[in-house]
């Protein structure tokens, strides 16, 4: 029986960029999507800092881990935003390619088999999550951010040069086990990821009144029982308040 040896674990920020309408594409076309984006990331990285980077095939996508020695700022100030420029570039020469990105910080395993742990799954449902998906599926730009709650109190919210805290937007997702809050960023989209935080949190007791959802009103005139509590005097009138409209719009890139 072989024995299970525990890797010791290193903290470290994780990137996985996943490719939109992977499955949908011929085989031939996967095998250049696949080439493609090692590609862009090569070059949105710089050759220098990819080979510093250890990275992992995953098919339809790249896990690359940022090691604690590097600037995990860099990433939004740098990295990104060559990456976003590179896929524009593309659409005026080649095959579509537009990425789902998705970024968290914790402890990373690595063993003979690959990169392992909870922080690898973690990165890989927000990914899969409802809210990047919609995103890259209405946004104008080619790639669509969701960033962890780890990586948004240490790195977005810390306001670095570079990094503006307010076009990052709260957002909550269900994947298998996992529920999480994360933080969505669609680059020259802002709109659009305001428009998905709001649906997917709707009707918190902090939102204006106007973003609230459908209640249940109640006015009073003779007695009324209700589920045990009592409302007293004159004519009752029950009926239900009606749900505030979506607010749908787009932003212009």
């Amino acid at each position: 029986m072989t024995s299970i040896v525990i890797s010791h674990a290193q903290q470290a920020s994780l990137v996985f960029a996943d490719i939109k309408g992977f499955s949908s594409r011929s085989d031939r076309d996967q095998l250049r999507s696949r080439e493609d984006l090692y590609t862009e990331l090569r070059s949105a990285f710089t050759d220098e800092l990819w080979q510093l980077c250890p990275h992992e095939d995953r098919g339809d996508g790249v896990l690359v881990v940022i090691p604690p020695a590097l600037p995990v700022g860099a990433l939004f100030t740098d990295v990104l935003p060559r990456l976003e420029d590179g896929l524009g570039r593309r659409r005026r020469s080649a095959p579509l390619l537009r990425l789902r990105i998705a970024v968290h910080t914790g402890a990373v395993h690595r063993d003979r088999h690959g990169l392992a742990g909870n922080a690898v799954n973690h990165v890989f449902r927000l990914c899969d999550g409802e809210p990047l998906r919609q995103a890259l599926d209405e946004a104008t730009s080619d790639t669509a951010l969701l960033v962890s709650e780890a990586v948004h109190d240490t790195v977005v919210r810390a306001g670095l040069p570079g990094v503006e805290p307010t076009t990052f937007h709260a957002v909550t997702l269900q994947v298998k086990e996992t529920r999480a809050k994360a933080w969505l960023h669609v680059v020259g989209d802002h709109a659009c990821a305001l428009r998905i935080a709001r649906e997917s949190a709707p009707g918190t007791e902090d939102e204006p009144d106007g973003n609230r959802r459908g209640g249940v009103s109640v006015t009073a005139g003779h007695s009324v029982h209700m589920d045990g509590a009592v409302v007293t005097g004159g004519d009752a009138h029950l009926g239900t308040l009606p749900a505030p409209r979506s607010r749908w719009w787009r932003g212009t890139r």
